[in-house]
């Protein structure tokens, strides 16, 4: 099973895998789920489905012959008139067959398909991997970043068989493989760890077994990436032994050690396990889902924190009760399989942090807030793991989320749009009336920002050529308002229009500046030439020295508060003023004055998620 929320509504979803396909069930009011319908299997029924979301997109296979990869876009659950409806699905992959299970790396956009078997017709190493029967099954790659058109990208199975995988841009403390893309996978001996970078040549880095091993079946990382734990399926059963997680140091990928056990108090066979911030949701066959406390991980000390049991009769080690989970969604509802008990939507009491508590969700809220976007995959994985990484270090956290947060303001792309949007009302306008402090309210910003920053993501294809082509037509579009138009601007001749924005702009301008300027306008005193002319004053480096501040202390207002400095509980700018002097005193620096820490730490910031 997996989990999905929709941006555009933060609704949450349940993706759970039948005998017969895939149920979706609406869980965002966790009590009552509802449930919308199902996509179902692309062949024959199979007890083993597995699936992961990129997207907006569900990627499942089954160990159904000639399943190979569903497609479903997930965005058609939208507005479900009258559930359960049956879905088809959206688009297939046939470079393999069956597959075990599947993991997407959602930064780079690659799926990675473990214990495939051969598709008919295909050629191995060409357009699919060798198989189970060829004594293969390895991780089958593939290229899912355009969802609508998978296509095979490579093998990784020099170690053969691989039961699970997860694939991350890994970085830990292991410097020589630092922001490579690296796949730990269970490879139903060993703990096998590979550089996947490169697709057609991945570089095995480790192969290693451990003792008291029965069936290493499937693993997941510390958000840090210091530790991988790992679910033994069989070593309970076989070796009549309590449920037992195996806790590796991966802190050198190329010899990765147990560290040590943590051996729970039931008996029962532990299958799927996810890491969660603090805590380790396990799903543990007959003694249900178990939460563990990853405070003590460094020193190989977990200890249990809640449990939620499927299956009360007992907690033999039997392949009956939950054999998987979803713990990622920021409400903090967990949703988990029963495998003849159906979907359990389940809110764990263990002190989760959730919604803008909890690291994806908060990284979210800045590209929303400050860049007018959605998040690209990689800058919401990379500003992630910047604060995940703490672990639970609650100064580290806090000095890592004010960090994260003041990036996204300083940061290339708000400095070009939504600053830049400032700067316009600025050298055009100067000030609100009234002795304001600053030149433009939200209700300008946001689509003034939202306009100028369409369809850039700096460092994201020809980013800088759509900027360039964006500023131009909005600078067009700002002249050719009718607060532009009738205002006294438009009557001005060349030399009173340049001397007007200097004015405005805080007499930023060098006489020669001021000149050229002057002599631009008068060889095309048009529409387009005043409003090139703007954009020049707008982009003059001293007015972007002289407002930085300003502007720092007015997108608190606007980013974190969603208002204006002068409104809701303030009724003057005295709280806008007082900032500024902080900001000031300090130089500048938005840690001395405390000012980002105390707009995300605010009762009025926090209430905006219900918090």
């Amino acid at each position: 099973m997996w989990g999905w929320t929709d941006s555009q509504t933060d609704k949450e979803y349940a993706l759970l895998g039948l005998s017969n396909g895939i149920a979706f069930v609406d869980v965002s009011d966790p009590a009552n789920p509802v449930h919308l319908g199902n996509l179902p299997t692309h062949t024959v029924n199979s007890l083993w489905r597995g699936l992961k979301v990129y997207r907006n997109h569900a990627f499942i296979l089954s160990e159904a012959a000639g399943h190979g990869l569903q497609v479903f876009d997930l965005t058609r659950l939208r507005g479900v008139a009258s559930p359960p409806q049956t879905f088809t699905e959206t688009t297939h992959y046939d470079g393999f067959g069956s597959g075990h299970t599947i993991a997407i790396n959602e930064e780079t956009g690659f799926a990675y398909v473990a214990g495939s078997r051969v598709t008919p017709g295909k050629t191995i190493g060409v357009n699919t991997c060798a198989g189970r029967p060829e004594g293969g099954g390895g991780l089958h790659v593939v290229d899912v970043r355009n969802p609508a058109a998978p296509a095979f990208a490579g093998c990784v199975d020099a170690d053969g068989y691989s039961h699970e995988a997860q694939c991350v841009i890994y970085r830990g403390p292991d410097a020589a493989h630092r922001d490579r893309e690296v796949c730990f996978s269970a490879n139903e001996d060993t703990l096998t760890i590979t550089d996947v970078t490169n697709k057609s040549a991945p570089v095995q880095l480790s192969r290693t077994g451990y003792a008291g091993r029965g069936y290493t079946h499937q693993g997941w990382l510390t958000d840090d990436h210091t530790r991988f734990l790992i679910d033994d399926e069989l070593d309970e059963q076989n070796q009549h032994i309590n449920t037992r997680t195996f806790i590796w140091n991966v802190s050198d990928l190329d010899a990765p050690v147990v560290q040590g056990t943590y051996n729970a108090p039931t008996t029962s066979i532990d299958h799927n396990l996810y890491v969660r911030g603090q805590h380790v949701f396990e799903s543990n066959y007959r003694s249900g889902v178990r939460v563990l406390d990853l405070s003590g991980v460094a020193t190989a000390n977990l200890t249990e924190a809640a449990f939620f049991d499927v299956y009360p009769t007992d907690d033999l080690a039997l392949f009956n009760g939950t054999w998987s989970n979803y713990p990622f969604f920021a409400s903090g509802t967990v949703v988990a399989s029963g495998i003849e008990q159906g979907l359990f939507v389940l809110r764990p009491n263990v002190g989760m942090a959730v919604k803008i508590d909890y690291s994806p969700f908060f990284v979210r809220q800045q590209y929303r807030d400050f860049l007018s976007r959605e998040p690209d995959e990689a800058g919401l994985a990379f500003w992630t793991h910047e604060i995940a990484s703490c672990v639970g270090n609650a100064a580290c956290l806090n000095d890592k989320r004010q960090n994260v947060s003041a990036a996204f303001f300083l940061s290339i792309e708000f400095q070009e749009t939504g600053y830049l949007v400032y700067r316009m009302y600025k050298a055009a306008y100067g000030n609100l009336p009234g002795g304001a402090p600053v030149p433009l309210r939200l209700e300008e910003f946001l689509p003034d920002t939202r306009r100028i920053g369409q369809n850039v993501r700096v460092g994201i294809g020809n980013w800088a050529a759509q900027l360039e082509s964006n500023k131009n037509a909005y600078a067009e579009e700002f002249v050719a308002r009718s607060r532009f138009t009738s205002s006294p601007l438009q009557g001005m001749t060349p030399e009173q229009f340049v001397n007007t924005l200097d004015t405005n702009a805080g007499g930023v301008l060098s006489a020669n500046e001021r000149t050229n300027l002057i002599n631009e306008l008068t060889a095309n005193d048009t529409a387009a030439g005043r409003a090139g002319v703007l954009r020049k004053v707008a982009e003059d480096q001293n007015l972007k020295d002289a407002e930085l501040r300003k502007a720092f202390v007015l997108l608190q207002y606007f980013g974190y508060l969603r208002r204006n400095p002068n409104e809701g509980p303030d009724t003057d700018f005295r709280g806008f003023n007082f900032w500024l002097t902080k900001l000031n005193d300090n130089n500048g620096d938005y840690r001395g004055a405390q000012m980002v820490e105390a707009f995300i730490n605010s009762i009025e910031y926090r209430q905006r998620f219900g918090q």
